[in-house]
């Protein structure tokens, strides 16, 4: 590099100063001192030039890192939204319970709408950013200590939990349903399960019921988390701007 080039330049003048017969004594330490002078000089703006240069890409890195887990966090809330899609087959719970204490049975809803007993949408995130930078050890970089805290909760605690939650509920509610429903009710020729059929069996009715209230459940707890990401999000707008000057892109 040119700025060590230039120390060594000097050191070696530093040097020959010292040793130059032709100067008297205190000349030659007089220019030795001035050398060793440029020397220190010349260090301390390369390690300030040095340490500036890194603090701006660190600064960088951090941007860069906020734009894309809000990106990321974008696409988790968009998901979480998908759960509201859960209402028709809370819905269907709800029309079976009815049906029965009302003791006015629809078997052609209930039978035609019967893949909703197994009817499945597991949670999922991507987490290949946080991970990277938490590997690099770049974590340190984000200067606001509650935003930082938040992002860690939601990728090493909230999604995690909420991904084996989900395995654990959907789990048993197959297994649930082969137990208490799929090995019990008829099946025509046409391939059509008659769940109509077992609305009077106590295994049934009990499946029907802890179903729908864990599915319930779900939905709720899934509100509550986009909502938690939503906050962190608005969070990561906030230093963005305030930090960063950087506003998102209205699409």
């Amino acid at each position: 590099m040119a700025e060590e080039e230039l120390i060594r330049e000097h050191a070696k003048h530093a040097l020959q100063s010292l040793t130059d017969k032709k100067k008297r004594g205190k000349e030659r330490i007089s220019d030795f001192l001035w050398e060793v002078f440029i020397i220190i000089v010349a260090v301390n703006i390369t390690l300030w030039f040095h340490n500036w240069s890194e603090k701006r890409q660190e600064r960088e890195l951090e941007k860069n890192f906020l734009i894309g887990t809000r990106n990321d966090l974008g696409m988790v809330k968009e998901r979480l939204g998908w759960f509201d899609n859960f209402q028709p087959i809370l819905d269907y719970y709800d029309s079976i319970w009815v049906q029965m204490n009302e003791h006015r049975i629809d078997t052609a809803f209930i039978d035609a709408n019967s893949q909703y007993l197994i009817s499945t949408q597991y949670f999922t995130y991507d987490n290949s950013r946080f991970e990277s930078f938490k590997f690099s050890g770049y974590l340190r970089l984000i200067e606001n200590p509650k935003l930082s805290e938040e992002i860690t909760r939601l990728y090493t605690v909230e999604f995690p939990n909420r991904v084996g939650a989900d395995g654990a509920i959907f789990g048993d509610r197959r297994n649930n349903f082969t137990t208490y429903i799929g090995s019990k009710a008829p099946i025509d020729s046409s391939g059509k399960m008659h769940v109509s059929k077992l609305l009077n069996d106590p295994g049934a009715k009990f499946h029907l019921y802890l179903q729908k209230k864990f599915l319930q459940e779900m939905k709720s707890q899934k509100q509550d988390l986009r909502q938690e990401v939503d906050n962190v999000m608005n969070l990561i707008d906030k230093e963005l701007k305030n930090r960063f000057n950087y506003k998102e892109k209205e699409s």
